[in-house]
């Protein structure tokens, strides 16, 4: 018999024994650095979406998202600076082209309201 056929059988039979062991082991999710045990990321932030017109490129789709940090604010008060905005902006496939936020960074320091006039460079 030649060797590389006694090689290849007993890397099978190994990797026959070895998934034979594992099978019954449980699988545990595990979490990043820094992350507690709960997975909180987006849990409870308070998000307004406002879509764009009909007639543009993206319409229907999100063209702003304001989220502000849970405990912060109402659903209905919009007009405080505890808002990250960010403006989505659509190419003629209706595909996401750029992402943006107001201030130029994504910190909680807007005003929802004002989306449409802020500074997005």
């Amino acid at each position: 018999m030649p060797r590389w056929w006694v090689l290849l059988s007993g890397f099978g039979i190994g990797f026959l024994l070895a998934s034979w062991l594992f099978v019954g082991m449980p699988l545990e999710a595990g979490k990043g650095v820094g992350e507690t045990d709960t997975y909180s990321r987006d849990v409870g932030f308070e998000t307004q979406i406002f879509y764009v017109a009909a007639g543009s490129d993206g319409a229907g789709k999100p063209e702003y998202i304001c989220q502000a940090v849970p405990g912060t604010t109402g659903s209905d008060d919009l007009t405080t600076s505890i808002w990250r905005v960010m403006r989505l902006s659509y190419n003629t496939d209706d595909r996401v082209s750029e992402i943006n936020y107001a201030g130029d960074d994504d910190a909680y320091n807007q005003i929802c309201s004002n989306r449409t006039t802020l500074n997005y460079d």
